[in-house]
């Protein structure tokens, strides 16, 4: 006869063996969410990582009742390899607006930014992360919240690395970005890459200054303007600079359009030219942005 803290103990680890076993069979959950309870809510129960290699649109609901937002997930071809993958989480532009709710709204993912760089395999050529495109609807859903919910649901339905989270955002999304940087004093993010935008509220960056930040954009973007991420650069300065100065890199006569992200995210494609100084300080030439991002953890 089984007693009844022995039953217990079964059912514990058939619920722990359920949680990494959900998704089609196959152990892709996070280890995190086999030892934070607090991310079980979030785990899935089908269509997570299922074509390791290619960019795939999951609409909200076709990973499980967990899943709230649509997304495109993208893990590289050796992905059941290891369990500690670093992540990129892409925060998209006013193009990619949508719903989340169909394949349809998500499609501009296959031919915007960085999802549409992996879709034709124009990014980082070594495939070293998994990268996440959360779709948001309007300006007010790219909330602080809503970007930390899809982060604890990639911790809990991924192989990452929970002190690798990296965050990116183009155009738009550094209101996403701002926001989830300014509630959270930098949140889980180990280093934010913006490509052709500024994070606001600015007077705000002085909570998030302890996390490494490279900002990149077109000399002649009228839309975003280096000007208004001098200012970023400036609050996270403040008094006392942070451990890791952020980084301004210029490219030369580039406007508010596709160039800086194609420049920013294919490193072997970029030959623009480059601006060496602005308002006094010091620019940052460009280099291979994947590894920049390895640099740091938490």
């Amino acid at each position: 006869m089984i007693s009844g803290k022995r039953k217990m103990k079964l059912f514990f680890l058939s619920f722990t063996m359920g949680l990494l076993f959900s998704c089609n069979g196959n152990p892709t959950t996070s280890s995190s969410s086999a030892t934070d309870t607090s991310l079980a809510k979030y785990v899935c129960t089908k269509n997570i990582a299922t074509t390791p290699g290619s960019l795939k649109l999951l609409p909200v609901g076709t990973t499980g009742t967990p899943q709230v937002r649509g997304y495109a997930e993208y893990v590289p071809p050796n992905y059941t390899s290891k369990d500690n993958w670093p992540v990129i989480i892409n925060l998209h532009g006013d193009g990619e607006l949508g719903d989340g709710l169909t394949e349809a709204s998500l499609t501009p993912f296959t031919y915007s930014c960085l999802p549409g760089m992996i879709y034709n395999n124009t990014w980082d050529k070594q495939h070293r992360f998994v990268v996440l495109s959360p779709q948001f609807s309007t300006y007010a859903d790219r909330s602080a919240v809503n970007v930390n919910t899809f982060v604890q649901y990639a911790k809990a339905n991924y192989k990452i690395d929970a002190t690798r989270i990296y965050m990116t955002a183009v155009s738009g999304g550094g209101v996403a970005l701002g926001n989830y940087l300014s509630t959270y004093s930098g949140g889980e993010a180990a280093a934010v890459l913006p490509v052709s935008c500024y994070l606001p509220p600015i007077a705000s960056a002085t909570k998030w200054k302890a996390v490494p930040a490279w900002f990149l954009l077109g000399s002649a973007d009228s839309t975003v303007k280096p000007s208004n991420v001098v200012k970023n650069y400036t609050a996270i300065m403040g008094t006392t600079p942070p451990t890791v100065v952020p980084k301004i890199t210029l490219y030369t006569g580039v406007g508010h359009d596709a160039n800086s992200v194609n420049k920013t995210y294919y490193p072997e494609g970029n030959d623009n030219k480059l601006e060496t100084s602005f308002s006094g300080i010091t620019l940052t030439p460009y280099s291979n942005i994947y590894d920049w991002f390895l640099l740091y953890h938490k």
